[in-house]
């Protein structure tokens, strides 16, 4: 098999690894396996003389479609922490507004028993 056949391989296998870390929430291993497969793919291109050219649009593709399903997952992971701030945020104004109201009220009835 050509080398840069091999490279684009391991190039898919690495996206099958980034979606399960992406799915994981393991930032750092995600990272760390697009770093990895960055330097795979551009090593593969560069040694693609010679290679192929079927071969190579067949990886090339499937390469393409991978990246699309990665890009597809980290849009919905980016929604689904978009949502979660903002519930957050929401909540954290209802529970402040409420801390305000018991606390003047608390205030009032100390006030009132004084004076």
């Amino acid at each position: 098999m050509h080398e840069s056949l091999r490279l684009y391989d391991e190039s898919l296998t690495l996206m099958h690894q980034e979606k399960q870390a992406l799915e994981a929430e393991d930032e750092e291993r995600l990272m760390e396996l697009c770093e990895k497969r960055k330097a795979f793919m551009k090593e593969a291109w560069e040694k693609r003389a010679g290679c192929d050219r079927l071969a190579l649009l067949e990886r090339l593709e499937a390469i393409q479609e991978a990246q699309d399903d990665l890009t597809r997952r980290a849009r919905e992971a980016t929604e689904m922490l978009r949502l979660a701030l903002q519930s957050s945020r929401k909540e954290n104004t209802r529970l402040t507004g409420y801390g305000k109201v018991v606390g003047s009220r608390q205030n009032a009835l100390i006030v009132s028993k004084e004076g």
